[in-house]
């Protein structure tokens, strides 16, 4: 029993002292929301977020709506409008259990790609109904193809 004390002290000596001062997180700068539409008798709604943080990260955020939690539904920036199609401009990460996210920082051609760049580009979000069927389900017109 009387090592107790010593073990209390012990518990809190450490915990305080693996406490570091880099453990504090990022802050959002910036972020700018689209809204997925449903393509198609079996499409799904959601939202797809750009977000800038001060440690200089874009993330895309894809969060769906409907469909089912299990799946996983491919998904891509690509360019042009959606009513256009267009070539893949961003592999994003798959959507799984209704989300993705993506830290972004290059095209899948190489080229650097930032927050603003993100806004300006001449794209859409497409979300696929699975790896095996590639029927888009649902698009969102981002950057100036933006309404």
């Amino acid at each position: 029993m009387k090592k107790a004390p010593f073990l209390v002290i012990a518990v809190v000596f450490a915990l305080i002292t693996s406490c570091k001062k880099d453990d504090v997180s990022s802050v959002i700068l910036q972020s700018t929301e689209y809204r997925l539409q449903a393509v198609g008798p079996n499409g799904i709604t959601g939202t797809v977020t750009f977000t800038e943080d001060s440690d200089g990260k874009t993330e895309v955020l894809v969060e769906l709506d409907d469909g089912s939690s299990v799946a996983v539904h491919p998904a891509y920036i690509r360019f042009n409008t959606a009513e256009e199609g267009g070539a893949i401009a961003l592999t994003l990460n798959p959507c799984e259990c209704k989300v993705s996210t993506t830290t972004v920082s290059k095209l899948d051609v190489g080229t650097s790609i930032s927050y603003e760049g993100l806004l300006q580009l001449d794209g859409h979000v497409s979300i696929h109904n699975t790896p095996e069927d590639y029927t888009v389900i649902s698009a969102a017109n981002i950057g100036v193809n933006a309404n």
